[in-house]
């Protein structure tokens, strides 16, 4: 699975968490990091199109700087992913 497909996976991943998470009865800071997860979650969406459109509008970025990009991006996914299974254990148990 390309690097791409790998983020897309995991953003799927942690906006169903989100989902799960908000219909959990929350206390007020956990409910407060679910929204600052799901924040971060749209913020790496718009820098994953923003690299995209660049690559393909001028092409000046160099298959090194998307990849490090990229890594940077799945990285911060997984720890999306690894905050949201924490909260989603604290919620069901």
């Amino acid at each position: 699975m390309d690097k791409l497909a790998q983020i897309g996976h995991l953003l799927l991943t942690a906006l169903i968490k989100a989902r799960e998470l908000n219909t959990a009865a929350l206390e007020p800071d956990l409910r407060q990091r679910v929204e600052e997860l799901v924040k971060t979650t749209k913020g790496l969406t718009e820098k994953i199109d923003a690299v995209e459109e660049a690559t393909a509008k001028n092409g000046k970025l160099d298959r090194a700087t998307v990849d490090a990009a990229l890594d940077r991006i799945l990285a911060a996914m997984k720890s999306v992913n690894d905050e949201l299974d924490e909260l989603l254990a604290k919620a069901r148990g």
